[in-house]
Formats: C-alpha cells, sequence, structure tokens
C-alpha cells in the first residue's frame, strides 16, 4: 500500500507509548482511552506495514521498525511544533536598542539579524558597539535594552548563553610571534577579561611580552595584528580570515574559555524585547565550543 501522508496525531500516540512503554500512560498523557490510543496505534502500524510494538503484560517495548521509526517520528513532530509556534507569533512590532561588543557583532549579528528580521520584519533595531563593561553602565542607565555581553570578572547578572574558547591569534603569514619579548596588542587595563587573561598565562609561563598596541575597539587591534605589528587574544569563533591561531606546539600557552552572557534591562520590557532575548538564546545555544 503506498501512504501519502502520516497523521500527526498518530505518530503523537506513537511517540507517548514509545516513552511511557505502555499503554496506560500514554493515554493519560494524550487525555484518551486505552483502546483509542490502542485503535491508533494499529492504525498506524497498518499503513506502515509494520509491527511497531513488542507487547506483553507489564510494558511494550519497540521493535527493530519501531526503533527505526521512532527517530522520524520525534522529527517530525519537532519540526511541525516549532513551525506551528512560529507562524501562531503575533505581528510584534517597536524597536529595541541593543549592544554588543564589535567583535561579537561581526561574527553573532550577521547569522542572528538574517532569521530575526524574517521573522520579525516589524522590529526595528539600534545597535551600539562597544566594550562590555561600558554597555553594563548604559543598561544600568536604561540607554540599552539588552546586552550580549563577555562575563567579567566577579560580573553579576546575565543570563550565560555560551561559551567561546579564547586562542592566541597572529597574522596569517607573519613572524612576529616569533619575537621576544612578545609584541601584544590589548585593550587597555580594567576592561577587558581577554587581557587580564592573557597576561596571566604569559605570566605562568614565563614568556616575556611589551604591549606595542591598545585600543578600545576590537578593529584597532585587528588591525594592529594583521599588519603584523602585535599578536593578541581573540574567541575562536570571532578570528579573521586574515588571522590564524597559535598553540602550545608554538610556545603559546592555553586560554580559558569566556562564557557569553545576555543581559536584560526592565524586567517588565515590552514584547518586542522579550521576542529576541528569546531568539538570541536559541541562536547563541547553536554555537558550539
Amino acid at each position: 500500500m503506498h501512504i501519502r501522508d502520516l497523521d500527526i496525531d498518530l505518530l503523537r500516540t506513537f511517540e507517548a507509548v514509545a516513552e511511557c512503554r505502555n499503554f496506560t500512560g500514554a493515554a493519560q498523557r494524550l487525555s484518551l482511552t486505552q483502546s483509542a490510543v490502542s485503535a491508533q496505534v494499529r492504525r498506524l502500524e497498518e499503513l506502515l506495514g509494520h509491527r511497531l510494538f513488542e507487547r506483553n503484560s507489564k510494558r511494550v517495548t519497540l521493535t527493530e521498525p519501531g526503533e527505526i521509526f521512532i527517530d522520524y517520528a520525534h522529527r517530525i513532530l519537532s519540526l511541525h511544533d516549532k513551525a506551528l509556534e512560529r507562524m501562531g507569533r503575533p505581528c510584534v512590532q517597536g524597536k529595541i536598542r541593543l549592544g554588543m561588543p564589535d567583535d561579537y557583532a561581526s561574527y553573532f549579528l550577521p547569522r542572528v539579524l538574517s532569521r530575526f528580521g524574517k521573522t520579525y520584519p516589524g522590529i526595528q533595531l539600534e545597535i551600539s558597539c562597544e566594550l562590555s563593561v561600558d554597555l553594563v553602565a548604559k543598561l544600568e542607565k536604561g540607554w540599552i535594552d539588552l546586552a550580549l555581553l563577555t562575563q567579567q570578572k566577579n560580573s553579576a547578572g546575565g543570563e550565560i548563553v555560551c561559551s567561546e574558547p579564547l586562542v592566541w591569534a597572529t597574522a596569517k603569514g607573519g613572524s612576529v610571534h616569533k619575537q621576544e619579548p612578545l609584541p601584544l596588542a590589548l585593550f587597555p587595563p580594567g576592561y577587558c577579561f581577554f587581557r587580564e587573561q592573557a597576561l596571566k598565562a604569559l605570566s605562568v609561563s614565563g614568556k616575556q611580552w611589551r604591549i606595542v598596541c591598545t585600543s578600545r575597539s576590537m578593529s584597532g587591534i585587528r588591525a594592529a595584528v594583521s599588519a603584523g605589528l602585535a599578536v593578541t587574544v581573540v574567541g575562536r569563533h570571532t578570528m579573521s580570515a586574515d588571522m590564524r591561531m597559535l598553540g602550545e606546539n608554538e610556545g603559546f600557552p592555553p586560554l580559558p574559555n569566556v562564557r557569553i552572557a545576555l543581559h536584560a534591562g526592565d524586567e517588565t520590557r515590552p514584547e518586542q524585547v522579550r521576542c529576541l532575548s528569546d531568539f538570541l538564546k536559541e541562536e547563541m545555544g547553536r554555537i558550539e565550543d
């Protein structure tokens, strides 16, 4: 028999029985009678031409075809529910003031804006690119609504959305990393977790260093590195194409991960801000260490 369509209700019943391992529990979860659950499972088995469960007096277990099909059922139901949730969202409008460091903006922002703009075309974004410590101050004063920040030492608040490995970076094809003492391009003191971790790692390893460039902007630091003047520390995902990583095999000590946190202002923030907050959490959660 050729099957053209699969009934979502049948798939949901099949999933419930597979997870509960009995028809009684599945019936309670779905608010159906046990006989209705049994009938739906039989109908699905007839459509597929395979027995999906082995039954005994105590429990049911998946057959080999059932084990294969449950993965498809999970994915179909997940996409089905996400599609309904997305299409059922109201037409949200308004303005959001979002802050993040410029290196995060260059890497993370395009992937977020592409999907967010299609989902919420009525929302206008105003973006501020500054150091994390400055954005915390702006958030506290109510000058921005959301901020995606590097979690600073002893910083409070915010929700961790992902972690980012720190790496040493130099210009591709350059040799400045071989100089002694090591020339560095870093943020000014007191502003950046990256700087603190870089100097701490060098101190522990006994490697001599000197700072040849400081900048409050990552673009300034990148310029010094790309010109072959210095080495710096960046998040692995935010390295530019003209940089390459330096590892322990070249004499550079390992660096820790940094945690990226989403900070929100007023707890009674408007709906459009909540939408972007949820969206950022979902997108940043996709980033692998």
